[in-house]
């Protein structure tokens, strides 16, 4: 199945619509506090007609998940910095009463130079007890049925990628 029959077999007609509102109302939420170093930068909306048709975030040029793939031979120091980093994001996140809910590799980017690492798709995030509109990466959450947002979704995917730093997969 192509991506293009997944969306035209939605029931609801703005599924798309909402899920890119709810990640902007999200950012806008997240810009109104200081700047987190490990969280993407938000930069704004793009607009036409009326709706939103992309958000301008920085730009960065691989995943956590491409990265380890490149050199899985990451040394203890490199991966305790890494997960201190990740922590450090999603207890910012959750300071402000969010859950990321879809805490995976792909939704971590790395910065070059400095190899800083930057937390990034927040089309999951909601306030605590929200009902999602997706439901985050099969693999990374505990609980595929749960639809709720809750900050233990980010704890257990925070110990899955701590264990996926040990012993990647790239399957």
């Amino acid at each position: 199945m192509g991506s293009y029959d997944f969306f035209k077999d939605l029931d609801d007609g703005d599924f798309i619509a909402r899920l890119l509102a709810s990640e902007a109302m999200i950012m806008e939420e997240l810009a109104r506090h200081p700047q987190h170093p490990n969280i993407v930068r938000y930069r704004g909306a793009r607009v036409r007609r009326g709706r939103i048709t992309g958000l301008v975030l920085d730009k960065y040029e691989r995943t956590l998940f491409q990265h380890v793939k490149r050199d899985p031979s990451l040394d203890e120091k490199e991966k305790e910095d890494l997960m201190e980093s990740l922590q450090s994001a999603v207890a910012h996140l959750h300071s402000l009463g969010l859950a990321h809910n879809d805490v995976n590799p792909h939704n971590i980017m790395i910065a070059d130079p400095d190899k800083r690492l930057v937390l990034i798709d927040f089309g999951s995030c909601l306030p605590f007890g929200e009902r999602t509109l997706s439901h985050g990466s099969t693999g990374w959450v505990e609980d595929d049925m749960d639809v709720w947002s809750r900050k233990e979704h980010d704890i257990f995917a925070l110990g899955k990628i701590r264990e996926w730093l040990e012993k990647p997969w790239f399957g």
